[in-house]
């Protein structure tokens, strides 16, 4: 058994809680960036909800990144 074979486990196990904590902290980040500037500006719900979403297309983002990594220089 080679040693890249022993720890791969480990490896998918990394990657699923990365792909999870990326997820996670881009709607909160979202969220509560929008919850701030709304309190700020006095626009609630409106700038919670667009970071939010903002947020969110963030962390799918960095999920298909995460999936599938560029090969190359591009």
């Amino acid at each position: 058994m080679k040693d890249n074979d022993k720890y791969q486990g480990y490896r998918a196990v990394g990657l699923i809680m990365s792909a999870g904590m990326t997820m996670a902290a881009s709607v909160l980040f979202g969220y509560l960036a929008g919850n701030w500037l709304d309190k700020y500006f006095g626009t609630k719900p409106w700038l919670t909800l667009i970071m939010f979403l903002l947020g969110t297309a963030a962390g799918l983002k960095a999920l298909y990144d995460l999936a599938f990594p560029k090969k190359g220089g591009d």
